[in-house]
């Protein structure tokens, strides 16, 4: 049974995108059928961090959104990056679709919803990963309210903590499944029990693991994935424990589509 997990973050610069794109990763090189679709339209990234993979981008999930192509004809077959052929990607924005074009144009966001369940089915996947644009916007919320898990990447600092929270809490009102919290760039030398109190303190809830920083991340300059590069480091060992978690238990039954709160 297909299961869609989100990635979200409260502020920029928390590693999400590129946490998401190693799971994405770690679960395909497992055998699973995945897609990672970049919801974030205002700032997408996977588009870089696939860049060799993808190749030309001529669709989008922003060309979907205004009509301009099904959404199957933005998934990207990224079978390189799992070892066999059932890893796919959909980029956030083409040359074709600009941010202005599809700002100023809107969409309805309903065809988010319909766009992911469409993935799922024409693409038969077993996970369909979304990440999403820091804070709160359209895009974010519907992913939210779509998925079965749920995992929050925060920082350990008290401006990132109150963020995630706020993230949480809309979470629970979403109804969201199960929920991960990844605290990531812990520096070296910290304290595990320490940082895992103060932050648990903070949520109110367990913390699913500490990222640790690895100085190795900048040297690849998001030329390769850190998963590929360094499968063996902890911070793999970190994304894995984050998959283990959300996986754990058998998957909710699809639930309709919601009518999440729009933001506008």
């Amino acid at each position: 049974m297909s299961q869609i997990i989100t990635v979200h973050s409260y502020r920029g610069g928390t590693g999400k995108s590129s946490t998401a794109a190693n799971l994405a990763v770690l679960l395909a090189s497992s055998g699973r059928r995945v897609a990672l679709v970049d919801t974030d339209i205002q700032t997408p990234a996977l588009d870089i961090l696939f860049g060799d993979a993808l190749g030309t981008v001529r669709h989008s999930l922003s060309d979907y959104l205004i009509g301009r192509c099904e959404i199957e004809d933005a998934a990207y077959a990224a079978e390189a990056d799992a070892g066999h052929d059932g890893f796919f990607v959909v980029p956030a924005r083409s040359r074709a679709a600009g941010i202005n074009e599809i700002m100023g144009r809107g969409y309805d966001v309903g065809l988010l919803r319909e766009g992911f369940d469409r993935l799922i089915d024409s693409l038969a996947l077993d996970v369909l990963l979304l990440d999403t644009h820091a804070g709160f916007n359209n895009e974010t919320v519907t992913s939210m309210a779509s998925s079965d898990a749920l995992v929050v990447v925060t920082r350990a600092d008290r401006l990132d903590m109150a963020g995630a929270a706020e993230t949480m809490s809309l979470a629970e009102r979403l109804g969201c499944g199960r929920l991960s919290v990844a605290v990531n760039l812990v520096p070296a030398g910290t304290e595990p029990e320490p940082l895992r109190a103060k932050v648990e303190n903070a949520f109110g809830t367990p913390i699913t693991v500490a990222l640790p920083y690895a100085p190795e991340m900048a040297s690849l300059a998001g030329e390769r994935l850190f998963s590929t590069a360094y499968p063996h480091h902890p911070l793999v060992a970190g994304y894995r424990r984050i998959i283990a978690d959300v996986s754990n238990g058998t998957t909710a039954l699809r639930r309709p589509a919601p009518h999440p709160p729009s933001l506008s």
